[in-house]
């Protein structure tokens, strides 16, 4: 992931975009604290990073001390629900992002962050994160997983034009979950495999990344939703409904996927 220029390198151009010199700054799933040092280097005067994984976070806290940045990063280890830093923030940094873009509770815990640790007017990277899809045939294995999956769909396996299924504006109103009824027209003659589907993310104005099989692949892939095969013709109509949110069992932890197509 962090090798993904696709990702990493828009990334730190909104963050040289958007922290100010004097700001201070939240980055929320920080791992070896690169974005931190990002913020850093752009005039942060202090981040809090703040991880659940002790392992990444006693390499980030190493990176700090030699890159001699420790006293302007403070590395915190948990869940970010679970955290006080005492002060707001002007900017939060969060990129719990996964390759069906809201399948690491990034929703729940902007919500929380916007609440807790956001200063009125403050702003927040991502700004814009989008949920694209299409109905696919792709290579299934002898013994189908009903659960999702990640892998690489290319150009030829959609069957129908990519649309997008729901956009989030951070900076607005969003709930903790999502709720997508869409429907997909077939294009092309084929085998439906599944619905696959993928991230488009505006990290702030003029910087995205797009997870699409019609870009450059990027770390993400794209997730299938696997459903029963079947032969389709152009002109068929498929109806598609979604729903990611916070696992009951485990909402801090864990996400639910759930999907129907009809």
């Amino acid at each position: 992931m962090v090798l993904d220029p696709l990702r990493t390198l828009p990334l730190a151009k909104s963050i040289k975009q958007v922290v100010k010199k004097g700001d201070v700054v939240c980055d929320i799933g920080c791992g070896l604290g690169l974005l931190s040092f990002y913020a850093v280097s752009s005039g942060a005067e202090q981040v809090y990073a703040i991880d659940c994984d002790a392992e990444s976070l006693g390499v980030a806290i190493e990176s700090a001390k030699k890159h001699g940045v420790g006293e302007r990063i403070s590395f915190i280890e948990g869940h970010s629900a679970d955290v006080y830093i005492g002060e707001k923030v002007d900017v939060v940094i969060c990129e719990t992002i996964g390759s069906a873009a809201f399948d690491e509770n990034i929703l729940a815990t902007l919500a929380d962050a916007k609440k807790r640790f956001l200063k009125r007017g403050g702003k927040i990277i991502p700004a814009v994160i989008e949920l694209w899809g299409a109905p696919a045939t792709f290579e299934r294995p002898r013994k189908p997983s009903p659960t999702i999956d990640v892998s690489v769909v290319l150009k030829k396996n959609l069957l129908s034009r990519p649309q997008m299924l729901i956009q989030v504006v951070t900076s607005g109103k969003f709930g903790r979950a999502i709720h997508v009824k869409s429907k997909f027209a077939v294009t092309k003659k084929g085998r439906l495999s599944g619905i696959a589907i993928w991230p488009k993310i505006e990290w702030a104005k003029g910087h995205v990344t797009d997870a699409s099989p019609l870009k450059k692949l990027t770390h993400w892939k794209q997730c299938i939703l696997p459903t029963q095969e079947r032969a389709v013709n152009p002109g068929d109509i498929l109806k598609f409904e979604l729903i990611i949110g916070p696992d009951s069992a485990n909402p801090k932890e864990q996400t639910e996927v759930l999907w129907k197509l009809s």
